[in-house]
């Protein structure tokens, strides 16, 4: 497992998990509520909607959407993150016999 990856999906997590929180509270309206929801999917769902999926996108629910595009950006953030442990662990000679 690489720490650094760890990290890099850290923060995102934990912008998901409070905007999911803060919509749970019920503290705020409904076009709140969208806003909150779509934060944390909103560059995902700017690229979807350039690529010209938005029939695809209208029938697709919250849960489902969440899935289909937080997954992809974990695995890339913790694909970066231990890509980038990796190289640092060559540059100083810590790398194992492995790699």
């Amino acid at each position: 497992m690489s720490r650094l990856g760890l990290f890099f999906c850290a923060p995102y997590a934990l912008f998901i998990a409070a905007c999911l929180g803060i919509v749970s509270m019920g503290h705020v309206g409904y076009q709140s509520q969208f806003t909150y929801l779509e934060l944390p999917i909103a560059a995902q769902l700017a690229l979807a909607n350039w690529l010209g999926m938005d029939r695809a996108l209208a029938v697709i629910s919250w849960p489902d959407a969440y899935g289909l595009f937080m997954t992809p950006a974990f695995i890339l953030l913790y694909a970066v993150g231990a890509a980038l442990e990796r190289r640092l662990d060559r540059r100083r000679g810590l790398a194992g016999a492995l790699d």
